[in-house]
């Protein structure tokens, strides 16, 4: 058997009623575990020397920990790592207990301003969007889910102005992240040496699925959707099964990919539980190094090439304008002397989804598996809690032509066996009100259910992050923006009217009943199956799949919106990049993890590009 290769904690961080879980997960994870995966702390001894470095990398996240591997790289440059968070705990390892982590220390736990638009279901009207506050960033607490977004979507990118940022350009560092290992995968269409292990999830062997993948697909076939193999490769409209960043069962979150191998690099210093606070900006407007907030210290260190952030969507764009970049009339309200006025904050996207659409299966049968038999089972086996039983499982449809091969909804499908506690404990992590809640456990008291999540994912909607003070520890200021143009509205009725169809399918009628849980007050007095009710529904059910982009905007210096150009330099200040989901011009048509990383791998051959006279792969 494998060993555990986490990192161990004490105890984990699961809720007290689950503490004999808790305490034997610790128990036999300890037994396995290797204490030394990622890098040491260097944080102390940083804080005490004047130490300098060529390059620092704020932020050890998706893009961040791919950028400050391939920087390192060169033996001659010295590159520091800068995170907010600690090393990921166990729980973070395990597939199945992503939702555990969600609320928890190891997130931002931010919330979005309240708005009469959206979130009106939720409690004091807000939606919650986790942030990864941990080394790996959102790959330490996301679901793992390997999606590069369309061809399209680049194509797009590089035709607003962005050269070198076409489909055709960014796939050979797709590639190059990857460690494919999945017979499903189209071979040439995929990479073999890269950090990032690609594998199917572990199937489930100990739980009596009634509503599985199989069903899923003749489900959607029966609508005329094909199965699509491989979707990565071939991006169209279909339903399919993606694979996720494991290995084995594992996580195999960016820390654990690009630090972990390389943790005893001479070349690179991390440090951890440590808030930039501000970049360091000179009167030639060049960047040359960052203050750091750590034990109530606080320390300059200075950068003599570059500093770039990669903190995210959120918290890349509040540290620009803590340091002066940002917009003018917003930075003086809050008297922040202005070293460049560019729309940071603005062009802020996010993919949402519907999360009051379930099917009830209706077999009366159903095996009861105890926690500890799913524990077991995955320390032994990696079986249970390395799966993600129907998760990995989506449709990609056009709803206005099934044949378009550029879909406008993704549709995502979580289960939930019988009294299962993973239903509430989802729901508490996306802010609904407790009598809300209610709804959906008495659903699943007596039946094992489905969340069918239409997603929409080319928002035609955006938002904006602003500063809340000039205070780096309080959260910035997030207007979610969310279907302030109806076309977004529009695009989400018809996702509802295409699971209704799906409901009356001979498939569906053989199994199950579809649910549609209501608000609690607000739709009740409106005819129901009317495009009026399903807006309401919309407003107060919309919710984050955790996929903000875009306030960054990557564009040409034409573009009024452009924060960062073609090669992810601020514009106006030399020595400065951005690069993370943040630099999007518009958002991918999928999931954001692995096109942020990807980003992360192209920032660094820009960077040696522009640093070095003849651009090398290989350590000089």
């Amino acid at each position: 058997m494998e060993p555990f290769n986490g990192t161990c904690p004490n105890s984990v961080s699961i809720g007290v009623s689950q503490l004999l879980f808790s305490q034997l997960l610790t128990t036999l994870a300890n037994s396995y575990c290797d204490h030394t995966v990622y890098p040491a702390d260097q944080s102390e001894e940083i804080i005490q020397t004047n130490n300098e470095f060529d390059f620092i990398v704020v932020g050890a996240g998706s893009a961040g920990s791919a950028l400050a591997n391939r920087l390192s790289e060169i033996s001659s440059w010295k590159v520091l790592l800068i995170e907010a968070g600690p090393d990921p705990p166990i729980e973070s390892d395990i597939p199945a207990m992503f939702f555990s982590l969600l609320g928890s220390k190891y997130d931002w736990n931010y919330k979005v301003e309240k708005s009469e638009k959206s979130c009106r279901s939720m409690v004091d009207n807000q939606c919650i969007w986790p942030r990864g506050r941990v080394l790996g960033g959102c790959s330490s607490i996301n679901a793992l889910l390997y999606k590069r977004g369309n061809a399209k979507d680049y194509d797009n990118w590089e035709s607003l102005g962005n050269p070198g940022w076409s489909y055709e350009n960014v796939l050979k560092y797709f590639k190059k992240l990857e460690f494919a290992n999945s017979e499903r995968l189209e071979k040439e269409a995929h990479g073999y040496e890269g950090y990032v292990h690609v594998e199917d999830f572990q199937e489930a062997d100990l739980m009596d699925v009634k509503f599985n993948k199989e069903l899923l697909v003749k489900l959607y076939g029966e609508l005329g959707l094909p199965f699509v193999n491989d979707i990565n490769a071939n991006q169209k409209t279909g339903i399919t099964m993606v694979p996720a960043t494991v290995k084995n069962g594992i996580r195999w979150n960016t820390g654990r990919a690009y630090l972990a191998p390389i943790k005893d690099r001479k070349n690179l210093s991390v440090m951890k539980e440590t808030l930039v606070t501000k970049v360091l900006i000179d009167g030639n407007k060049k960047a040359y190094g960052v203050e750091v907030f750590r034990n109530n210290v606080h320390k300059k260190i200075i950068a003599k090439k570059e500093v770039i952030l990669t903190a995210g969507a959120l918290n890349s764009p509040q540290l620009l304008m803590l340091s002066g970049i940002g917009p003018r009339d917003h930075l003086k309200d809050l008297s922040i002397p202005l070293i460049n006025d560019l729309k940071v904050g603005h062009n802020l996207q996010d993919h949402i989804f519907l999360m009051n659409l379930l099917a009830k299966n209706t077999a009366k049968e159903f095996k009861q598996v105890s926690p500890l038999d799913l524990l077991y089972s995955y320390l032994t086996r990696r079986t249970e809690l390395g799966s993600m039983t129907v998760a990995d499982t989506m449709a990609f449809v056009d709803t206005q032509n099934l044949t378009n091969d550029y879909p406008d909804i993704q549709i995502f499908h979580f289960s939930y066996p019988v009294k299962t506690n993973s239903l509430p404990d989802y729901l508490r992590t996306a802010n609904l009100p407790e009598e809300l809640i209610e709804k959906y456990v008495k659903e699943n008291e007596k039946h094992y259910l489905i969340h069918f999540l239409p997603t929409l994912l080319r928002p035609k909607s955006s938002g904006r992050v602003m500063l809340k003070s000039t205070n780096p520890l309080d959260p910035p200021k997030i207007i979610s923006g969310y279907l302030t143009e109806s076309d977004d509205i529009t695009t989400l009725i018809r996702s509802i009217k295409f699971i209704h169809k799906l409901a009356n399918t001979e498939v569906f009628k053989s199994c199950c009943e579809l649910i549609e849980i209501q608000p609690l007050e607000e739709c009740r007095d409106l005819e129901q199956l009317t495009d009026e009710y399903y807006e309401c529904l919309i407003r107060n059910f919309a919710q984050t799949v955790y996929h903000p982009v875009g306030t960054c905007k990557m564009g040409p210096i034409s573009d009024k919106g452009a924060v960062v150009d073609a090669r992810l330099k601020v514009y106006g200040v030399e020595g400065l990049r951005v690069a993370d989901a943040s630099i999007m011009p518009k958002i991918v048509s999928g999931n954001t993890n692995i096109p942020v990383i990807m980003i992360g791998e192209k920032a660094a051959d820009l960077i040696k590009e522009d640093w070095l006279n003849e651009f090398s792969h290989t350590e000089l």
